[in-house]
């Protein structure tokens, strides 16, 4: 920080006042920036402080300020108010906000935030984040709105969209070898969810989880304590989950003492769980379900799964033999009305695989000039699986995976092709590594050339010789049962098959700035393409792109199996969607000019109410000079309730700090 004076008057050793001052970080004749002030106070590494305080831009003044304070510490962090943001909405009209930022010590820091909207009302929020020692961390914060003071009263046209969110996450390692994490995310109601949260994700994401765990390993033991609540919002219905508490105690597989090459495991588990379904049309849900939404009170779940493990290798292939057997006491189940009753239910059954693997395929291939290229490796699988003795599972309450297993003979096949390349690691530039790749003797350090894996492609699938699951699957509706969803994320299960479709995962990444991976599910039924999602990253100093996307059908189904077709003609459980999220940065933000932008698209749901499939977009655009820099951003959100257009302009000083987007208490990630 520099400063210039008409007068410097020291009144204490570490102390000084100057007259007709200015301060500034810039080094130029006349600065980008600067703070004026006919008197100012200045406290060696400590703050200056500023009565009736102008700030520059290039000589010009742009805002006065009564009083004013900069921190010169030498430390990185010092206690102050910040400088305040500004921004402006069609809905909320303009966004004034103000924070405080409190140091609490060395490894914690706490800021408290009010936000102004005058077209709706006051924001508040804050964040805590401390740091225990160098891997341990906790976060805490809150924002909440009280709605409607300002502008339209509540009326039908403009209802009260105010609530509160709060945030929670932290990992602490303790000497003893526990360790303890949290990840809560709450908001009072979706309306607020939408409304007020400046991340998309969190705008339009169906799934709120909370959790809170205490986990401890020694020796082949594992001790789980977990807490969970899970909120998930679809289509006419708001399914909502608690796993409170929840005791997991295992032993990783090990081998026996008295009886070589035999691993036995096991998992336990006493749970208390609960379930509650709101429903927003009844009958619709009764069309679907075949029965009134589920609503338990506080139940408990008691689990015992223990393993043995059998494995067998040879030159050619090895093979692994497991037996299991399971039992789970419910204290609540379905009557045969499907409805919730107090009668505990015993569900057991046992369990057999065979996992077959032959040894890999692998051939190395090199160009024209001895220069190795890569080498593609084979590895085909195998897995028979066997699973009897669950004969009540329409009795079962599902509140996860755990209760979703069922009755199941089936194959799991598929082949894995995997590309490598080398890496040098004595190797920094083009030439080296290309020498190094050429020569077949010499004194290479052979722990320099490391295997890379730079492409995979697997392909499996299933075929069931029980298509009913021990009739546990039932035809005409969407059947969300383990046997499917090991294999595949999007259903299948609306009508009984012998083969599933083909599960297909290509992995692409030549080097640590490119990535690309793409699944998708291709019928064996004449459905052909069912769905298909890809990632792609690029990540260059001047350039990033990333980019989601996934597409899924409605499937039509052959004539064979029209009589199971729901009420579209289509597969129970398929929709169609479409949905993409491109985004793009350019430049150094240190730097020059800089700029990007990022959308959300959903082309299916937008396109059947003749909306555009614009749902976000952000916008930014900046310049980075020596002592400041200037960032102007431009945001939309048309979603749900909300429909609006924002714009924020951020400034950032040296030395002195940012304001502009951030918003303190929403936890964004």
């Amino acid at each position: 920080m520099y400063f210039t004076a008409d007068k410097v008057e020291r009144i204490a050793t570490d102390e000084i006042v100057v007259t007709n001052g200015s301060f500034t970080a810039c080094d130029e004749a006349v600065p980008k920036w600067s703070f004026t002030a006919k008197r100012a106070r200045i406290r060696s590494n400590d703050k200056v402080w500023l009565n009736g305080a102008k700030f520059r831009i290039k000589g010009v003044p742009v805002a006065a300020m009564p009083y004013a304070s900069i921190p010169i510490t030498k430390k990185d962090r010092s206690s102050g108010f910040l400088v305040p943001s500004g921004g402006y909405s069609k809905t909320k009209g303009a966004r004034i906000s103000n924070a405080y930022y409190l140091t609490l010590g060395d490894s914690a820091d706490l800021t408290i935030r009010g936000d102004i909207y005058t077209s709706r009302g006051i924001g508040y929020g804050a964040d805590l984040r401390t740091r225990a020692n160098s891997r341990s961390f906790f976060n805490f914060g809150f924002f909440g709105v009280k709605d409607r003071i300002f502008g339209h009263g509540v009326d039908t046209q403009h209802p009260d969209q105010g609530g509160i969110s709060v945030y929670a996450d932290g990992v602490h390692y303790f000497s003893n070898g526990w360790t303890a994490s949290a990840d809560v995310r709450l908001a009072s109601n979706l309306a607020f969810r939408q409304v007020f949260s400046d991340g998309i994700q969190q705008v339009i994401s169906p799934i709120e989880v909370s959790q809170f765990f205490i986990n401890k390993s020694w020796n082949d033991y594992t001790l789980d304590l977990l807490a969970r609540s899970q909120s998930i919002t679809i289509t006419n219905v708001k399914e909502r989950t608690r796993n409170l508490p929840s005791f997991n105690f295992e032993r990783r597989p090990s081998m026996l003492s008295f009886l070589k090459g035999v691993y036995f495991s096991f998992n336990s588990s006493f749970e208390g769980v609960s379930r509650r379904d709101d429903v927003v049309d009844i009958n619709q849900y009764r069309q679907l379900v075949g029965s009134d939404p589920i609503v338990t009170g506080f139940g408990t779940r008691l689990d015992f799964y223990p393993q043995l493990m059998v494995p067998l290798h040879t030159k050619y292939f090895n093979l692994t033999f497991t037996g299991a057997g399971r039992i789970t006491r419910y204290s609540d189940s379905f009557n045969d009305m499907r409805q919730v009753v107090g009668s505990s239910l015993v569900r057991r059954f046992g369990e057999f695989a065979v996992d077959f693997r032959p040894a890999a395929l692998a051939k190395n291939y090199y160009a024209a000039d001895n220069h190795f290229r890569f080498r593609h490796v084979i590895e085909p699988f195998i897995t028979y699986r066997f699973i009897k003795g669950i004969d009540n599972f329409a009795r079962i309450i599902r509140y996860d995976y755990v209760d979703t297993i069922t009755d199941t003979n089936e194959i799991e096949f598929g082949v894995t092709n995997r590309f490598y390349t080398r890496k040098y690691t004595e190797a920094v530039t083009s030439d080296a590594k290309k020498s190094l790749s050429t020569a077949l003797t010499g004194n290479k350090d052979e722990r320099s050339i490391q295997p890379y894996e730079f492409l995979s492609v697997t392909v499996r699938g299933k075929y069931f010789f029980d298509k009913t699951f021990g009739g546990a699957l039932i035809p005409g509706r969407r059947n969300e049962i383990e046997p499917i969803t090991a294999l595949t994320f999007y259903t299948f299960g609306g009508v009984p098959r012998r083969f599933s479709p083909l599960n297909i995962d290509v992995t692409y990444r030549p080097q640590k700035t490119m990535f690309f991976n793409s699944r998708m599910d291709y019928g064996m039924q004449g459905d052909g393409l069912r769905d298909i999602s890809a990632t792609v990253g690029f990540d260059k100093p001047l350039i990033k792109l990333f980019q989601t996307f996934y597409y899924t059908r409605a499937v039509t189904l052959l004539p064979s199996l029209a009589q199971y077709a729901n009420a579209a003609g289509k597969e129970p459980g398929t929709i169609r969607g479409s949905q993409w999220s491109p985004s793009v940065f350019l430049g150094d933000r240190n730097y020059g000019i800089f700029g990007g932008a990022s959308f959300f698209f959903d082309f299916e749901n937008r396109r059947t109410t003749k909306l555009s499939p614009a749902i976000s977009s952000l916008y930014t655009i900046g310049y980075t000079y020596n002592c400041c820099s200037l960032v102007f951003q431009y945001s939309t959100f048309h979603v749900g309730v909300r429909s609006e257009n924002r714009f924020v302009f951020t400034f950032r000083l040296n030395g002195i700090g940012t304001f502009g987007t951030e918003q303190f208490g929403q936890g964004l990630r």
